[in-house]
C-alpha cells in the first residue's frame, strides 16, 4: 500500500513540475529571409511570395500585410528562388539566393505594372548584404571546406581564414577522439577557451569550453565564424560563435570521397635525429573518407550519410631508468643523481639516540 502511495506521489510531482515548465529558447542554425514588397507609388498588402529550395523543389508560400512586409523564418542552408505574383503587376523572380548558417537575408521586391503572365527575372543583382540581425561573420561555405587544405581536415581549425582568428592549438590533435586541443582558438582577441561550438544548433562544446567532437568535413554544408558580435541567443561565450549545419539530400544522387597519404619516404628528417646520426623511425599518416545522399522521394524526403577514417604511425621518444642487478638484489649503494653523484639511502630502522642513521 505505502509502495502503491509513493508511485502516485512521485506521478503527480512529475505532472506538476511538466505543468510549471517553461520552453527554453534554442541556439538555432537555420536562417530566414525578409523584406518589403512595392512599386513606384508605395508598399503592395496582399502579394504572393512563394520560396523554392533549388535543390529539393520543396516551396514555401506566404503573403504580404498591409505594410507591405513578408517573412520566411526558420529557412534551412541552401539555395532559393523568389516568386512575387499579385494582380495588375508583372511576375517578379530572382534566382540563385544562398541562405547560409543563421544567416537573415533582406530582399526588397519592387514590381512593374503589367500582367502575371509577365515575368521579370532578377539574376545579376546586387549581392545581399546582412542587415537583419546583429552578428558579424563570415561563412566558410562546403566548397571551401572540400578545395581548403588543412592539418587533419579540422574544419573549425579553417576559422583561420577569417580575420582576427588565431590557432594556438597543438595541430597534431586533431583526429576524431582527441581533436580538441586544435580547437583552442581566439576570435576576435577572445580566449581560447572562451567559444561556443554548435551543430545543428545543439552545442558541442565540453566543459572546458573545447569542441567536444570534429565533425566531417564531408557532412557539413558550412560554418558560420562569428566574431565580435553576435545575437543574443549566441549567448554562453566571450569568445566567438562556431556554428555548423549539417549537410542533407537533394532530389539529385550525388556523393564525395577523398584519400590523403603522406608516406614515410617523402618525410623529412627530424632535427634531433639529424645531429645526433640516428635514422628517422617509420612513420605515416593516411586519411579517407567520403559521403554520399539523395531523395527518398522526390520532393518530400532526402538522406544523406557521411564518414571518414584514419590510419596514422608515429614514434615518439622519452628516458627510461631500468634497475641495475644489484638493485634487483636489493642493494642501491650505486645510486647516483643525474650530475653523477651518489645518493644515499638510509635504513630508518638503524636510528640510535643521537640521530645517526645506518645506510
Amino acid at each position: 500500500m505505502r509502495t502503491m502511495q509513493r508511485v502516485c506521489t512521485a506521478f503527480v510531482a512529475a505532472v506538476a513540475v511538466l505543468a510549471m515548465a517553461s520552453p527554453a529558447g534554442a541556439q538555432s542554425f537555420q536562417g530566414g529571409m525578409r523584406g518589403s514588397v512595392k512599386d513606384a507609388q508605395g508598399v503592395i498588402p496582399g502579394v504572393t511570395i512563394t520560396l523554392v529550395n533549388e535543390a529539393t523543389n520543396v516551396s514555401r508560400d506566404t503573403m504580404s500585410n498591409q505594410s507591405g512586409e513578408y517573412s520566411f523564418p526558420a529557412l534551412d542552408n541552401g539555395i532559393y528562388t523568389v516568386k512575387a505574383t499579385v494582380q495588375g503587376f508583372k511576375t517578379f523572380e530572382r534566382q540563385g539566393i544562398r541562405v547560409g548558417t543563421q544567416q537573415f537575408i533582406t530582399l526588397d521586391i519592387t514590381l512593374e505594372v503589367g500582367t502575371v503572365a509577365e515575368t521579370i527575372t532578377v539574376t545579376a543583382d546586387a549581392p545581399l548584404i546582412e542587415t537583419s540581425n546583429a552578428s558579424h561573420a563570415e561563412v566558410i561555405d562546403s566548397k571551401t571546406i572540400e578545395m581548403l587544405p588543412t592539418i587533419g581536415r579540422n574544419v573549425f581549425l579553417m576559422a583561420v581564414t577569417v580575420p582576427t582568428v588565431q590557432s594556438s592549438g597543438d595541430t597534431h590533435w586533431n583526429r576524431m577522439q582527441d581533436q580538441t586541443g586544435a580547437s583552442a582558438i581566439s576570435l576576435g582577441g577572445g580566449g581560447v577557451r572562451s567559444n561556443n561550438y554548435l551543430l545543428d544548433g545543439f552545442a558541442v562544446t565540453d566543459l572546458a569550453n573545447r569542441s567536444s567532437t570534429n565533425p566531417s568535413g564531408e557532412m557539413l554544408e558550412d560554418v558560420r565564424v562569428q566574431v565580435h558580435t553576435y545575437d543574443a541567443e549566441m549567448g554562453r561565450t566571450g569568445g566567438g560563435v562556431l556554428n555548423s549545419t549539417a549537410k542533407s539530400g537533394s532530389n539529385t544522387f550525388r556523393g564525395s570521397g577523398f584519400f590523403q597519404h603522406r608516406p614515410n619516404a617523402l618525410i623529412g628528417p627530424l632535427f634531433f635525429n639529424q645531429i645526433r646520426h640516428i635514422e628517422n623511425s617509420p612513420q605515416f599518416w593516411r586519411s579517407f573518407g567520403g559521403g554520399f545522399g539523395g531523395p527518398v522521394l522526390r520532393g518530400k524526403t532526402f538522406f544523406w550519410a557521411a564518414g571518414e577514417g584514419y590510419r596514422d604511425g608515429l614514434s615518439q621518444n622519452d628516458n627510461m631508468h631500468v634497475p641495475t642487478a644489484a638493485m634487483r638484489n636489493g642493494d642501491f649503494s650505486g645510486l647516483t643523481d643525474s650530475q653523477g653523484r651518489q645518493i644515499v639511502i638510509y635504513d630508518p630502522l638503524t636510528t640510535d639516540a643521537a640521530g645517526i642513521r645506518q645506510p
